[in-house]
């Protein structure tokens, strides 16, 4: 029977593994990262921690979704998803990024579910939070003219970054700034032109 490892030595096989795979998927050798996954499953099994094999999961859905392969991303992301029994924080992670996947490619009702999933998850980091928040105002305007509630997310978002926690993005919250001022434009406009007809009629 194996002998449990103890958490030194699975800090320095994940140590090890985790070098290996940056040297992979920075030179974008995607085919010798998916080539790892046995020794990750490996870890995992013997560390009994299913997480770190989610994380190597994680990390191959990022590396499609840099080069725009939603759909790759996708399945990447859902299997990381299921390993991660007792990480809510990678867990929100996950979630908001198969939200932007469903976004990219226009399949805003699924994208809206995992936001929420997201958002209803306490233990997601808070600029995280802040950018399911902007991500769902982006979608209520854009594919649903709801400016209303397209105020209030970017609202949300815009009180909820904050540049002291850990992950923000100031990327993110400029683009939150950005998207409530268009926003708030586009209401007036629609409100002033809806309003101008009947007068125009008169």
């Amino acid at each position: 029977m194996t002998q449990p490892l103890s958490r030194r030595q699975v800090d320095l096989e994940r140590r090890s593994l985790e070098q290996r795979l940056l040297v992979h998927l920075e030179s974008g050798q995607i085919k010798e990262a998916l080539r790892m996954e046995p020794e990750y499953r490996a870890l995992s099994r013997r560390a009994n921690a299913p997480e770190l094999l989610g994380y190597f999961l994680l990390d191959l859905g990022d590396a499609h979704y840099d080069k725009e392969n939603y759909s790759e991303a996708l399945k990447y992301y859902l299997a990381g998803l299921s390993e991660l029994g007792n990480d809510p924080g990678e867990q929100g992670v996950a979630s908001l990024q198969i939200a932007y996947c469903y976004s990219f490619q226009r399949r805003f009702e699924e994208a809206q579910r995992w936001l929420d999933r997201g958002l209803e998850n306490r233990d997601f980091f808070q600029n995280g939070r802040a950018a399911a928040f902007a991500e769902r105002g982006r979608i209520e305007v854009e594919r649903y003219q709801r400016y209303a509630e397209s105020i209030y997310h970017y609202l949300c978002a815009v009180e909820l970054y904050d540049s002291k926690k850990p992950f923000y993005s100031p990327e993110g919250h400029q683009g939150a700034l950005y998207g409530l001022a268009l926003t708030l434009d586009e209401a007036r406009l629609s409100g002033s032109s809806s309003s101008a007809t009947p007068n125009s009629a008169t």
